[in-house]
């Protein structure tokens, strides 16, 4: 077993766990900031979510983000900032730029929606209502603000998924295949995925389907673009939104989603005075998420402490389990996937063109099999990652 872990234990020596004495949740939170914040959204971050932002603030963080440079999504949240501060002051050529971002990220929703309209229609016709999800919910919520949208999702109930799936094909939208939980519905004429069509929300574990029951008796049927919509109460949109960037920050995606995760948590609990933190506890419990709802709200802190009351951290941001749960991403993200990459770049037909590629096939693609094995055992991966870190390896000779 040692062998199989000293040639890339760097990967895991990499978040910094090994040599500090700090828990291993707390390392691969530091390590995901690290990853996705950089100086300048470090900076833009702190502006964004202060209560009382200064101009001298807002001019500090002008001289370093360029908003030629930044790319389009980032700097929209700054163009949130200038919306929700009137009376700070942007340059012309910031403001000029801001303005012209606002307007084409309201085009691009605009063809992100129609099709929405388009299908939605045809479901109230035939007594199908949507429920609406994840970004286009956050658009007719804040309709000021455009959102990085490239997708709708909508939600039906499990009885009424197949109807919803065949009233879309004559439509001009076609399906490569259902998945489990959902189906991704293409423009026949662009081939372009516009409509994500769900059964339940996937999670990831077991319980997927258990709070769903309780999500439609809470959402409320609206006026949604011109269609007869159900759209989720604030506090399941957060649960839903925590789960998914638990599940981004593990597996290394929607990196600039995830900025503006942040900012839709803080537009729920301010909009909502009543907010209902027991509703979070309860989906988090009977979906079996507790561990990666408390590990994003954790992320969420380390980037902002005044996105959750002082009460709800104290109550909700606990241990329990927490270890188990970091100690598989870890291993899953900084040194299985690393190794999985490894192996699907190995070909049989190269096998004997050099003594490297014998080499490798032969030892890396046994153990990739080996460890994947390991996944089922969270145990043993506590007791591997732990051995890593109490063993003094010395790494410079590795």
């Amino acid at each position: 077993m040692q062998v199989l872990w000293n040639k890339e234990v760097e990967q895991i020596k990499d978040t910094g766990y090994l040599n500090a004495k700090i828990s291993i949740t707390d390392a691969l939170i530091e390590n995901f900031y690290q990853e996705i914040m950089c100086d300048e959204e470090k900076k833009l971050m702190e502006l964004v979510f202060s209560n009382n932002p200064t101009q001298d603030e807002l001019n500090e963080l002008l001289k370093i983000w360029d908003i030629e440079v930044k790319t389009s999504t980032k700097s929209l949240l700054l163009s949130y900032f200038q919306k929700r501060h009137p009376d700070l002051k942007f340059t012309s050529y910031e403001e000029a730029r801001l303005k012209g971002l606002l307007r084409n990220f309201r085009f691009r929703n605009m063809q992100v929606i129609s099709p929405f309209v388009k299908i939605g229609k045809v479901l109230n016709d035939n007594n199908v209502i949507p429920m609406i999800l994840k970004g286009t919910a956050m658009k007719y919520l804040r309709q000021d603000l455009p959102r990085v949208m490239g997708d709708v999702d909508i939600l039906v109930p499990e009885e009424d998924f197949m109807k919803t799936v065949n009233l879309t094909l004559p439509l001009g939208y076609y399906y490569e295949k259902i998945d489990v939980h959902s189906v991704d519905l293409h423009d026949k004429k662009t081939g372009k995925n516009v409509i994500d069509v769900h059964k339940f929300i996937y999670m990831g574990t077991k319980n997927d389907k258990k709070f769903i029951e309780d999500l439609f008796k809470r959402a409320t049927v609206q006026n949604v673009f011109g269609v007869k919509a159900l759209v989720p109460s604030h506090e399941d949109m957060m649960f839903i939104a925590l789960v998914n960037l638990a599940r981004n920050l593990r597996n290394g995606t929607s990196k600039a989603g995830l900025l503006y995760t942040l900012f839709d948590c803080k537009f729920f609990i301010e909009d909502k005075p009543d907010f209902d933190w027991n509703i979070i506890k309860t989906n988090a419990k009977k979906t079996g998420t507790e561990v990666q709802t408390n590990f994003a709200m954790k992320f969420i802190n380390r980037i902002s402490k005044d996105v959750f009351p002082k009460e709800i951290q104290d109550d909700m941001l606990f241990e329990k389990l927490t270890n188990d749960y970091s100690n598989m991403v870890m291993f899953k993200r900084f040194y299985l996937e690393d190794l999985r990459n490894k192996c699907r770049a190995l070909k049989v037909s190269d096998i004997f063109k050099s003594y490297v590629n014998f080499r490798d096939y032969i030892f890396l693609k046994p153990k990739y099999q080996f460890l994947k094995l390991l996944v089922k055992h969270p145990k043993l991966i506590g007791l591997l990652i732990r051995d890593l870190k109490t063993k003094q390896y010395d790494f410079a000779t590795k």
